[in-house]
């Protein structure tokens, strides 16, 4: 079996942490609740925290003390949109993080599905970046949908992609060996997410759907 994980993850006294924009490592999970907003919004966060464009400080919505370009993201995306409380397409995401911090980094809104999903995800974190995911239900009429953040993947022993591993902001804190608190088992035509929520393993069939890919811009430290 082979696994690949992104840069820039470890735990440390049993808390996920990467280095931020300090260089310090600080804590990278955030569980809905600890800021505010629906589960896109968090995942955006982490991901930008693992990228090291922003400081754990800054996640702080009430923090005054941040850059001109933070200050500049999280008016757009947070003050002004509400936090998504009611969620947002990524085509809409990928607008706002253009907006608001086209500086610093460079969003692409991919539309993709299923098969075509896993090959992105699985190119992405190959270059050792996170990746924004979202699911849906497996049933033509359920409206759900949900965002994670995906950081590793796994190989069987062909070398097809069987598990997504990912952070999922509805699950659980991230304690013990894993670097992750959700992972989607890939099998023929079919894909199951398992979530560590209030310590029990929750599982479901899902859809797999677009993805957001958040590259560093040159010349940021």
């Amino acid at each position: 079996m082979k696994r690949v994980i992104v840069d820039n993850l470890k735990m440390q006294n049993n808390e996920l942490v990467c280095r931020d924009k300090t260089g310090r490592y600080k804590p990278v999970f955030k569980k809905q609740g600890d800021l505010d907003g629906a589960c896109a919004t968090y995942s955006v966060i982490m991901n930008l925290l693992i990228l090291g464009v922003i400081t754990e400080k800054e996640t702080n919505v009430n923090e005054e003390h941040k850059t001109r370009d933070t200050r500049k993201l999280f008016k757009v995306f947070c003050n002004d949109y509400g936090m998504h409380r009611n969620g947002q397409t990524y085509y809409k995401i990928t607008r706002m993080l253009k907006e608001g911090f086209s500086n610093v980094i460079t969003p692409d809104h991919k539309i993709t599905s299923d098969t075509k999903s896993v090959e992105v995800i699985k190119d992405t974190i190959d270059e050792r970046i996170p990746i924004v995911i979202s699911i849906g239900e497996t049933s033509p009429s359920s409206d759900w949908g949900h965002a994670m953040l995906a950081i590793g993947y796994e190989e069987n022993d062909k070398g097809n992609v069987s598990k997504i591993l990912c952070l999922d902001p509805d699950g659980d804190y991230i304690h013990g060996r894993k670097r992750w608190n959700a992972e989607i088992q890939i099998t023929p035509k079919q894909y199951k997410l398992s979530t560590v929520w209030s310590g029990w393993k929750t599982t479901k069939k899902v859809t797999l759907d677009d993805v957001i890919v958040i590259y560093k811009n040159e010349g940021e430290k």
